[in-house]
């Protein structure tokens, strides 16, 4: 027989004010899965945004490496198999099983947790559909940012310059496949066929509008943003199109994908580690720069 056990997840509050809130978790039910967290990864700009904002009973994070421990009927999955899931900072939960995806034995954890946001990120290029002739500019290298490069290049876009002010993260976008990394304020205008905004920051999204091209398209990935995002004479001057894009379409897809391109490089992305008790000192640092791309919790110590 299965037994229940219990879920330790992190709200916010309050601005700035968290709470560990500790639940029951049942056995799980026909086609659902019982899974105990290994590693979840903080999406720094979205979360810090979550964190200000203090919504009641939020629940923070929503990339997550766990191990499968418990079986509901008709499940076909094996106890002890790794899987990706959104559970976010929680030490378990349970999930149904097309919102787990196994990681083959031969991957790392931390390659493995990039398959959330990149698929994420790879929606937002789906709608505007870079051609491989095409130029193509990102606007940030952080955690989504350095994901869309990844997604661009690994897909045959070459032409791929990224907009960025920190010169440690321009060289790691350079590393992860951009044919070029720039400051603010030093790329000519009306050279881009294409934009992806990642930065979160407002003025990242106009000066990316305002490189494009007549009849320029971008796609705005970040939802974790600064300040409100306004359209430059840019936008109607040159008659461009802006898309959004938030969660993805199909995880299940993109895994698959990722597992037969899997990079060491991925695994830059999370060279941070925190434990979870340390999660609201931790949200408090980054507020701070300079600050890392992201940063793992582990669950397993």
């Amino acid at each position: 027989m299965q037994h229940g056990m219990a879920q330790r997840r992190l709200t916010v509050t309050a601005p700035d004010e968290f709470r560990w809130e500790t639940v029951a978790l049942p056995p799980p039910g026909p086609g659902e899965v019982r899974v105990r967290t290994c590693l979840s990864a903080i999406s720094i700009s979205s979360e810090l945004s979550m964190v200000r904002n203090g919504e009641t009973h939020w629940r923070l994070g929503y990339q997550t490496l766990g191990v499968v421990e418990a079986l509901g009927a008709g499940v076909a999955l094996e106890v002890g198999v790794r899987v990706i899931t959104t559970l976010g900072h929680a030490s378990a939960g349970i999930h149904r099983i097309e919102r787990v995806h196994a990681v083959p034995d031969y991957i790392p954890d931390r390659q493995a947790l990039a398959v959330i946001l990149g698929e994420e990120t790879h929606k937002g290029i789906r709608k505007i559909a870079p051609q491989s002739q095409e130029g193509v500019l990102v606007a940030g290298a952080g955690l989504l940012g350095l994901l869309t490069v990844f997604n661009l290049t690994r897909r045959g876009i070459k032409d791929v310059t990224v907009l960025e002010p920190d010169p440690t993260r321009r060289e790691l976008a350079l590393a992860f496949g951009a044919a070029s990394a720039h400051a603010p304020g030093s790329l000519p205008h009306d050279a881009y066929a294409v934009g992806l905004e990642c930065s979160g920051s407002p003025d990242g999204f106009a000066e990316v509008l305002s490189h494009l091209r007549p009849n320029g398209r971008c796609c705005v990935l970040s939802d974790g943003n600064w300040g409100a995002l306004t359209l430059p004479p840019a936008f109607h001057t040159r008659e461009l199109s802006v898309a959004a894009s938030s969660d993805g379409e199909d995880y299940g897809a993109y895994a698959r994908w990722l597992w037969q391109n899997a990079d060491p490089m991925l695994e830059r992305l999370f060279t941070e580690t925190t434990k979870p008790d340390d999660l609201p000192a931790t949200f408090a640092r980054l507020r701070e720069w300079p600050r890392p791309v992201s940063v793992v919790v582990d669950w397993t110590a």
